[in-house]
């Protein structure tokens, strides 16, 4: 479900506006997250996915043309949020980002699940189940990784700027499972089909 939003609303709130002395034709757009939780989001620019909120913090992470710009965020188990921002030339413009729990969110019971880990260097590319986004790569390359219900699943990873890495899995209740890989840089082909928009 996609929550229109406008940036000066409940969910995101202007921090400020500063100058920016190094680039005065560029404008640059910093999020702040309300939580640990919003950290983890995964942040869309135009339809196009750049990274998770965590990554982007900090003086020059995210650079735009001046101009009108969609921004979405995703995060699973949360509502996904749109909106529109205006950059201007010169400027630095922080907002606060809130993540609100998705109603209705049922998960299976543990005993009827499969883990997964993702062993996957750069360790900040997206995962893609099915085609939806579910988070990114650090998040589930530990001891817990991610919880699936059994079943045959669909996986793409992706970075920007690198190839992606697909493949199906078929997944067993009870059982462990790794996906390692290694995305190579270089020539996009399809990354931009993988990473962007997905409806």
């Amino acid at each position: 479900m996609r929550w229109q939003i406008l940036f000066f609303g409940l969910a995101f709130a202007c921090a400020n506006t500063s100058s920016l002395a190094v680039n005065p034709v560029l404008g640059q757009l910093e999020f702040i997250p309300d939580s640990r939780i919003e950290g983890d989001a995964g942040v869309w620019i135009d339809g196009q996915y750049v990274g998770f909120v965590r990554t982007l913090r900090g003086a020059d992470r995210l650079v735009l043309l001046p101009g009108e710009h969609s921004v979405r965020f995703q995060l699973l188990g949360y509502q996904e949020l749109e909106g529109t921002i205006v950059i201007e030339p010169g400027t630095k413009k922080q907002y606060r980002l809130k993540m609100v729990e998705a109603p209705n969110m049922t998960y299976p019971e543990k005993e009827d699940t499969a883990r997964l880990r993702f062993l996957v260097q750069p360790e900040d590319a997206a995962i893609f189940m099915n085609d939806v986004f579910v988070g990114h790569v650090d998040r589930f390359d530990g001891r817990t990784g991610m919880r699936v219900a059994a079943g045959t699943y669909r996986f793409t990873i992706g970075l920007p700027g690198h190839e992606p890495f697909e493949t199906s899995l078929t997944v067993r209740a009870g059982q462990t499972y790794e996906i390692k890989t290694y995305l190579q840089e270089g020539d996009l082909g399809g990354q931009a089909d993988v990473l962007s928009e997905r409806q």
